[in-house]
């Protein structure tokens, strides 16, 4: 006779088998462990709130970093345009008019000086760590959001990265991450709003437009993966990319219709394809190696954590659509940082929300391989705390004691961003504000202290010195312009870094019109020395003419001839 064992009868009917006293100790458990999360998730919350306010009060405390160079250019093209200046129709720049739209919001509400951007640089940041709180709740779990908001706040508060300064690259993350936590599940309205927010990040760099692929990717995969018609494809890819379109398209129309798209077109497109064709391949490996290097030493311990995350695709094999999105977006940020193979240390900071993502991910992650509950919270807890305090504690100097000045100096070298102020100040006093200067060098930030008008389009002085061709006609352009404003004060910078000319060839047609232009219209007023990192010589009026610059590092400051 055939008989049904036990077992098999609770296995199979144990939803109506259960006593009362199985439901209750089922119901306790169930509430036991939901309370130790909730338990957990308070303690990360406590974690978080501790490091993300030091590291707002360390950007408060540096909020009166001077500007550098690139910082200066955005500064002045932005009080530019709140004078009614669009960019491009005076200055030369390659970037796209998103930062400078920025930058004067910032300016026009909060004041022009530099404590005001490096402020909006701290709610920027906020906002951005926040966002990948989102979207690493959305996609993984809140543990792993907010491992991962707190990683990128920390991650890009160091110097290695440059990211106590406003680049731009904070504000393409911004809508970045806007963008792709609006596009998981969008449909219809929501497709163009997420893809008018990429668009917007590509309007503040050209970089970001690998964050534009990145999206339309990931898109057309969950329309696929889904097996929806090819009609529904077709329709939600183009709401995508019209909304992707749309503030390109209003730039282009605004310069079209003002006169100035082929000033627009110059700078942002002819120029700049030849300006991310100049670096060989073995250059730009090595220039990755030699930067990348030097944040991986200050910020070793997190992106360790990430390479846990990254590894922990080999046990996690419930979520493999969530890797392949967190890989794929890992790598088109990658990609986002290589034109012109440059990898400039802050263009890293395009990197970082992949990395900080992998590390929430590496944390969750870790409570997998603990038995009991109280060694899967206290454990991982206590890596967590010494991840996120290796890069303070190997940062300290910087972040807690040493002086903006010092910082600066720290990161930039004997580059003149402290003596700017003092040269712009100067400048400033002994001008009228209709008067007219130029710089013979790659220092815009003197143009925004001073609160003076370039007298040259041509404010970067590397485009002239650069291998493309058109290099000598910009350096002839230069020097017609500067001939016909005849501005009261021209500035020489004597630096190599603010020049870096690959082209000594190129180099005698303006230094000896310089050398020639000088003498016959010019007298010195002015000599700033930069001796060493900690002093820096100062000579004005009459002492100016009867100092000799002790040091290659230096600027002088000419004044015309009445």
């Amino acid at each position: 006779m055939f008989r049904v064992r036990p077992s098999w009868l609770q296995f199979l009917f144990s939803p109506l088998c259960f006593t009362g006293e199985s439901i209750s100790q089922h119901k306790a458990k169930e509430d036991a462990m939901q309370n130790e999360m909730n338990q957990q998730k308070s303690c990360l919350g406590w974690i978080a709130g501790v490091f993300l306010g030091g590291v707002v009060l360390t950007r408060l405390r540096l909020l009166g970093l001077p500007l550098e160079r690139d910082e200066g250019e955005y500064a002045y093209m932005a009080q530019q345009w709140l004078q009614g200046v669009l960019p491009y129709a005076e200055t030369h720049s390659m970037k796209f008019p998103g930062i400078y739209f920025m930058y004067a919001s910032v300016l026009a509400l909060l004041g022009q000086n530099p404590s005001s951007i490096h402020l909006s640089l701290l709610f920027v940041n906020l906002a951005t760590a926040f966002l990948l709180y989102r979207l690493g709740s959305k996609w993984w779990n809140s543990s792993a959001g907010i491992v991962a908001g707190v990683s990128y706040s920390i991650l890009t508060l160091s110097p290695a990265l440059q990211g106590v300064w406003a680049n731009a690259e904070h504000f393409v993350l911004i809508f970045v991450l806007a963008g792709i936590l609006l596009l998981k599940g969008a449909q219809g309205q929501r497709l163009f709003y997420s893809g008018c927010l990429l668009g917007c990040a590509l309007l503040i760099k050209q970089h970001a437009l690998f964050f534009c692929l990145f999206g339309g990717v990931y898109l057309g995969a969950r329309i696929i993966t889904r097996r929806e018609s090819l009609k529904n494809l077709i329709l939600n890819m183009g709401v995508f990319v019209a909304g992707g379109a749309t503030p390109m398209m209003f730039v282009v129309l605004l310069y079209w219709v003002t006169g100035n798209f082929s000033d627009f077109w110059f700078c942002t497109v002819q120029y700049a394809s030849e300006y991310v064709s100049m670096t060989s391949p073995s250059q730009g490996f090595a220039n990755f190696k030699y930067n990348f290097a030097t944040i991986l030493e200050s910020n070793f311990s997190v992106l360790w954590l990430s390479l846990i995350g990254m590894a922990s695709v080999a046990w996690k094999t419930d979520v493999r659509r969530e890797y392949l999105f967190l890989f794929g977006f890992f790598i088109f940020s990658f990609l986002a940082i290589t034109p012109g193979l440059y990898f400039r240390p802050h263009y890293f900071l395009l990197w970082m929300p992949a990395f900080s993502l992998f590390a929430g991910v590496g944390f969750a992650s870790l409570p997998d391989k603990f038995a009991s509950f109280r060694v899967k919270t206290i454990v991982p807890v206590g890596i967590l705390i010494l991840i996120l305090g290796l890069p303070i504690w190997i940062q300290k100097n910087a972040f807690f004691t040493l002086p903006a000045f010092t910082v600066t100096r720290q990161v930039y070298g004997l580059n003149p961003f402290s003596a700017s102020l003092e040269v712009a100040q100067y400048i400033n006093e002994h001008s009228n504000k209709e008067d007219q200067i130029a710089i013979l060098g790659s220092e815009p930030q003197i143009l925004f202290y001073a609160q003076r008008k370039s007298a040259t389009r041509h404010i970067y002085m590397y485009p002239l010195m650069e291998k493309h061709v058109y290099a000598r006609s910009m350096q002839a352009e230069m020097i017609r312009e500067i001939e016909g404003a005849q501005p009261k004060f021209i500035v020489e910078v004597k630096l190599f870094g603010s020049w870096v000319s690959s082209r000594p060839d190129l180099e005698p047609l303006l230094k000896d019109w310089a050398q020639a232009y000088l003498s016959r219209n010019y007298f010195v007023s002015g000599v700033v020395d930069v001796l060493s990192h900690e002093e820096t010589v100062y000579k004005w009026g009459e002492q100016a003419r009867d100092y000799s610059p002790q040091s290659s590092f230096h600027l002088v400051i000419y004044q015309r001839l009445t």
